[in-house]
């Protein structure tokens, strides 16, 4: 994930024209040097705490003076990275010469490749963006994309009921802040919940990328090699399911899980590109004691994502996509 900042690099270009308000400031470029600016870039701070959460970068690619895409750029917490991104233009589906449909694309972890795709008319996107119902939460009303899952709270739950301590494990739980380390994240988590450790997800990162096993992502070969370098003994393979995460967890073990994010993200599955097996989660325990299974996972994709409760079939499906992969650790 980009600094958010930078973006104002990639946006300036050679000679951009400056506005600039209290809380904002737009930068015109031209791209093409034809002397007419194509592109404009408005930084906002909205909540006047000093840092822009919001960067809006409109561009007309071919110089007809009509904007063609606008892309949003959000960071929501004042982190300083991009949380949450989109870009929205027309598409002219039936071929009339009409803009009659708006693209929607989403990357929700900032490695600039879209996780959300989906093509709406005007009616669909103003529901979309609107309802409540629809999964999407404008950012002015609280920012992001919420699937509706509660964290797992054991004031709440009939522990006799809960395999694993998922308690003792979310206090384990690290946000990963850029795109691409989750698989590293979750072995470290799943390490430190074993033994109580203090590791460094970064120094882990450094010696993943020397070893070979990352490269701006993990493979799921490689999903276990910072457990095993850390000391942890793991078993791992295809086709896991419920009865695999419940033994692992009684025994005293953790596990790492490759899923389709989106899918645990966002909960609409059908609305979200299907059989992505693109991130990897730490489950650390299941709550039986509802009419459905809940999956406990710390997530560290997911801003405050400790101790998530997914239930089991939309687990289920998630996980599905990468054939129910695990890694099994234990001290």
């Amino acid at each position: 994930m980009k600094d958010f900042m930078d973006f104002s690099g990639a946006l300036d270009g050679e000679d951009p024209t400056i506005s600039q308000g209290a809380d904002s400031f737009t930068t015109g470029t031209d791209y093409n040097g034809d002397g007419i600016m194509d592109g404009e870039a408005v930084y906002e701070d909205l909540n006047g705490d000093g840092v822009f959460d919001t960067i809006t970068a409109s561009v007309d690619t071919n110089s007809d003076g009509i904007v063609d895409f606008v892309s949003v750029y959000q960071d929501t917490n004042g982190d300083g990275f991009t949380d949450y991104s989109a870009t929205l233009m027309d598409v002219d589906t039936n071929g009339d010469g009409i803009a009659d449909s708006v693209f929607f694309g989403e990357d929700a972890n900032g490695d600039t490749v879209f996780e959300t795709t989906q093509i709406m008319d005007a009616e669909e996107w103003a529901m979309f963006t609107g309802s409540p119902d629809s999964g999407y939460v404008p950012v002015d009303e609280g920012g992001g994309f919420d699937a509706g899952y509660e964290q797992f709270n054991p004031a709440e739950t009939d522990m006799s009921q809960v395999v694993g301590t998922p308690a003792a494990d979310e206090q384990c739980w690290d946000y990963q802040g850029e795109s691409g380390p989750c698989a590293i994240y979750a072995q470290v988590m799943a390490y430190e919940g074993m033994t109580g450790q203090d590791i460094d997800p970064q120094q882990m990162i450094d010696i993943a990328t020397e070893q070979g096993w990352y490269d701006d992502g993990t493979s799921l070969e490689d999903m276990d090699k910072i457990l095993n370098y850390l000391g942890a003994e793991t078993e791992k393979g295809f086709g896991g399911d419920m009865q695999d995460l419940h033994d692992c967890l009684e025994d005293g073990g953790r596990i790492v899980v490759a899923v389709d994010g989106n899918e645990i993200w966002y909960g609409n599955t059908e609305t979200y590109a299907p059989n992505d097996p693109n991130h990897a989660v730490e489950v650390i325990g299941i709550d039986y004691s509802g009419s459905e299974p809940m999956v406990i996972i710390n997530d560290s994709g997911t801003m405050d994502g400790h101790a998530i409760t997914v239930p089991a079939s939309q687990f289920m499906d998630a996980w599905e996509d990468s054939g129910c992969y695990y890694v099994e650790a234990y001290a």
